[in-house]
């Protein structure tokens, strides 16, 4: 699932991989989202009819007309399997998955996350908006948080 000088990884809970428990699912991105999106970034639907599409998940943005639970990104448009088919392979989050992935934050362990365009971050968007996971380890030398979610 990830390249070897990726600062990305899934520890557990897809298929493949200790404790399986993630709905796993191919996306298509939406039109328009720029970037392209890359393994790693948390998506939610922008719109369910066929095929589905994703967009950069923005926990503050979150109402009643979200389609979905957020999703992370496990296969992005870097990898040549996603370019052929065009679409993005996911994670669903809040289903017991472990993954490593890098960071420009320094959070200490049992930090809440939520997601800003994309990226995890630990500011607290308010208003009891639904956390994503929490930090469960930190690597400061490499830059790199293990959250689970």
């Amino acid at each position: 699932m990830s390249y070897l000088t990726s600062k990305f990884d899934v520890l557990r809970g897809v298929e493949g991989k200790e404790g399986s428990s993630a709905v796993v699912w191919d996306f298509v991105q939406a039109t328009g989202a720029s970037p392209d999106i890359q393994e790693g970034t948390v998506v939610s639907i922008v719109n369910a009819s066929s095929p589905t599409s994703v967009n950069r998940h923005t926990s503050a943005l979150l109402t009643g007309n979200n389609y979905d639970h957020p999703w992370l990104v496990i296969r992005g448009k870097e990898s040549s399997e996603s370019q052929f088919v065009n679409k993005l392979t996911c994670a669903k989050l809040r289903t017991g998955i472990k993954f490593k992935i890098a960071t420009d934050l320094t959070p200490t362990v049992e930090d809440l996350l939520w997601a800003a365009a994309g990226v995890l971050t630990n500011i607290d968007p308010g208003s009891g908006k639904p956390h994503l996971g929490k930090v469960i380890g930190f690597d400061a030398d490499n830059g790199l948080m293990i959250v689970e979610s």
